[in-house]
């Protein structure tokens, strides 16, 4: 019986192994940075308890975030939307739908929409539990 259950495998495995399989599955980068966008470079990354977060944000149209800072690596994706971010020292980029954003570290920014429907964000934030994910100036 062991030869049989044996012979079963093998012959199951080569059928697996000729068979034509393919896949449809896409796989695209949308970013891969050692910075930020201002292009100021990710210090050395020491997290003894790391914390991922990741949130849905969604700014209305006209609408205006606070002043504020992130004290941890995180990353905007836009989903949806026009989304201008601007420094408090006047530096701006601005993001349409599909882009990516590697956020400012330690950098006082604010984001506003300036496009003509709301903005939807989805933002990856990786730090030490307990670091709030943004503070306010």
């Amino acid at each position: 019986m062991n030869k049989v259950i044996k012979m079963m495998v093998i012959f199951f495995a080569m059928i697996l192994c000729t068979a034509n399989v393919s896949f449809s599955a896409q796989k695209d980068v949308l970013l891969k940075t050692t910075s930020t966008w201002d292009n100021t470079s990710y210090k050395k990354l020491k997290i003894k308890k790391p914390e991922v977060t990741v949130l849905k944000i969604i700014i209305n149209v006209n609408e205006e975030l606070p002043m504020h800072k992130h004290d941890l690596v995180n990353i905007a994706y836009v989903k949806k939307g026009t989304l201008t971010v601007i420094t408090d020292d006047n530096k701006e980029i601005t993001l349409h739908e599909g882009e990516v954003l590697p956020e400012l570290v330690g950098k006082y920014h604010y984001g506003k929409n300036t496009g003509k429907e709301p903005v939807e964000l989805v933002v990856f934030y990786i730090g030490e539990i307990g670091t709030p994910l943004s503070v306010n100036k």
